[in-house]
């Protein structure tokens, strides 16, 4: 019985790290596929754009089916903690992928190409940071990344007529979700960290760093819209902070 528990113990501390590994596998997967599709969708020759444009709407319908299996897959399966429920959500944002970001290619080609290899990479650098770093590090990236990410539409969009009342209302409603994530991030801090059946933080929690990192987004995003000059060194503000964040964190968890 000691035995089993001793290996029970074993694969407990090897879940984050394994749940790690499975967001950078997925995520390298998913940018190699993004390589394929600039090289001969966006880069091609003539021959290859017009046969990846031939195929998109098969890769879309076929990334729908994969989808809705696995949203199928998942209810089924939303009681089960162990492989069932890996399998089903792995599933589900394979289909996510496929059906979502193909016709995103499509519908804003080529940029939609570039964005995408973006949101992957930030998307795996966040799930590894779910697996092995606090609640409270994986929000704050979360938050300071969407405020870098704000930044930069504003300094690209507010210079265009056309784009710029998108952007303005964008920020606007950025920072109403800032506001609500820093109304919810107290209300998990006064009680034992969850705000109804929704977990936010550890029992005991300490969620300053939320606070100041809503407050520091906020702030650039505000900037960001006014001047385009002052986006340029809010983006640099933002990202020293996510760096200093990122070693504070990795040394904590040491």
């Amino acid at each position: 019985m000691p035995k089993k528990n001793a290996v029970d113990g074993i694969k407990k501390n090897d879940a984050p790290l394994n749940g790690a590994l499975k967001f950078f596998v997925g995520g390298c997967l998913a940018e190699i596929y993004l390589l394929m599709v600039r090289k001969y969708y966006v880069n091609g020759d003539v021959n290859q754009m017009l046969s990846w444009d031939a195929a998109m709407p098969a890769l879309i319908g076929a990334g729908a089916a994969v989808l809705l299996l696995g949203a199928v897959l998942a209810a089924v399966w939303r009681k089960d903690v162990g492989w069932r429920r890996t399998l089903a959500w792995s599933v589900t944002c394979v289909g996510a992928f496929f059906s979502v970001g193909n016709w995103l290619i499509r519908a804003v080609y080529p940029t939609a190409v570039t964005l995408l290899s973006v949101a992957v990479a930030a998307g795996t650098l966040l799930g590894v940071f779910w697996c092995l770093y606090a609640r409270d590090c994986f929000f704050a990236m979360t938050i300071l990344g969407t405020g870098l990410f704000a930044s930069w539409v504003c300094r690209h969009g507010m210079s265009s007529v056309f784009w710029k009342m998108y952007v303005i209302g964008g920020a606007v409603v950025y920072l109403a979700l800032l506001a609500g994530a820093a109304l919810v991030g107290r209300r998990a801090e006064r009680g034992d960290g969850t705000v109804g059946a929704l977990r936010i933080l550890p029992k005991g929690g300490d969620a300053t760093v939320l606070f100041v990192s809503c407050g520091l987004s906020a702030a650039a995003t505000v900037v960001s819209a006014f001047s385009a000059a002052a986006a340029y060194y809010a983006m640099w503000a933002l990202g020293i902070v996510i760096f200093i964040l990122a070693v504070f964190y990795t040394v904590k968890e040491l």
